[in-house]
């Protein structure tokens, strides 16, 4: 939006309202020059890449403000410290720098006679991921043969990984442990996430997962998300909990065949929330307190899951979103139990990752196991494996 308002002013437009002209008055107003280069596809893009692949990114737009009848060229920057330090800071994340010997940036962008766009030649190449965040690559314009126009020389390439992984495919029988942790263990705050898949909804009460509780407890710590019950559809997401229950509407969420569903629950000390990929759908103040739990259970009527991960603490709305498709990190100290259900282990001690597809391997410092389920596969969906995020 900013581009079309140096278009405007260069071009001698009087158009533009005086909201505009205060909205975007630095950039506009001291730039005074007939000709400038700027970085046209915004502030930060966001690319999807698996690791190992090279890729052509081509997701940085350089422009200039009006033709040239002989070719220029323009500076670039990319790898800066201090300008991934001030993006951070201005807007609250905590992006990674991308390492240089995973990338490829031409110094320069050329424009032939006339030419007033040209996407920046970004090479990415053997790209590992960390879990200790997403990497950014951040890129500057800083001169050359044209001026560049303060305040849209800089951008930011952030990438995700895209996972191609294996997911488990149960068969009518779930696995679960009582004896986990001890009778008195008890969190104040918690999260549950898991992705489902399931190729029909038309029984009530298929379960999905939950908590194991202390032997004659009652129900008030009852943590029991299910699809369908006598009151509402077999497609109608639903929790158990706190001697009491949410069910999900229907025209918010109906869970279609065939369909990838991230779902989170989440209790914050006074309130329950539930999502669906990474948006509210229900909410309700049922108990407060913390609740107890010794153990965990995964249903047998999930056919395809992944990803279950249990915290001892609410995860906002942001992070439910920014992990959605992604894997996290199992040395993180609020997870209580981390089962990814892709036919791998990993050791808590080295944090090395190995093929292992005789457990149900929980990659959290707690290292809670669970038995292999009866009839159950780690599936690669025909050779082909499940990629995520579904989408870009």
């Amino acid at each position: 939006m900013k581009k079309i308002v140096y278009l405007g002013v260069l071009a001698g437009s009087l158009l533009v309202s005086s909201c505009q002209n205060e909205l975007y008055k630095d950039a506009a107003s001291e730039y005074q020059a007939s000709q400038g280069a700027y970085i046209k596809s915004g502030e930060s893009s966001q690319v999807f890449v698996e690791e190992g692949q090279e890729v052509d990114v081509k997701s940085i737009t350089v422009a200039l403000v009006q033709q040239e009848q002989t070719s220029r060229t323009v500076s670039v920057e990319a790898g800066n410290a201090s300008q991934l330090e001030a993006y951070n800071k201005k807007h609250g994340t905590t992006y990674l720098m991308l390492p240089p010997e995973m990338y490829e940036v031409s110094k320069e962008v050329v424009f032939d006679s006339k030419q007033t766009s040209q996407f920046l030649p970004v090479k990415l190449k053997n790209v590992k991921f960390s879990l200790q965040g997403s990497y950014a690559l951040p890129v500057k314009l800083s001169g050359g043969t044209v001026p560049v126009i303060s305040g849209e020389a800089e951008s930011l390439i952030v990438l995700e990984q895209r996972i191609n992984t294996k997911c488990l495919r149960i068969n009518g029988s779930g696995s679960e442990d009582s004896k986990m942790f001890p009778d008195d263990f008890k969190v104040d705050q918690w999260t549950m996430e898991v992705m489902v898949n399931r190729s029909a909804y038309y029984q009530n009460n298929r379960s999905i997962c939950g908590t194991k509780l202390v032997s004659g407890s009652g129900a008030l710590d009852e943590i029991y998300p299910r699809f369908g019950d006598v009151t509402i559809r077999p497609n109608q997401l639903q929790i158990k909990t706190g001697n009491s229950q949410i069910d999900v509407p229907a025209d918010v969420f109906s869970a279609q065949p065939d369909t990838w569903y991230m779902l989170s629950f989440v209790y914050d000390g006074k309130k329950n929330y539930v999502y669906v990929n990474g948006e509210l759908v229900a909410d309700r103040e049922i108990r407060t307190g913390p609740y107890g739990l010794v153990g965990f259970w995964i249903g047998g009527a999930n056919e395809l899951v992944r990803e279950i991960r249990f915290w001892k603490t609410a995860r906002t709305p942001q992070q439910l979103k920014q992990f959605m498709w992604k894997m996290v990190d199992g040395s993180d100290e609020n997870l209580v139990l981390y089962y990814p259900l892709n036919g791998k282990k990993r050791d808590k001690d080295t944090g090395e990752i190995t093929d292992d597809e005789t457990m149900l391997w929980d990659w959290s410092n707690n290292a809670k196991h669970l038995k292999f389920p009866s009839g159950a596969k780690f599936d690669d969906n025909g050779g082909k494996g499940f990629v995520f995020p579904l989408v870009d």
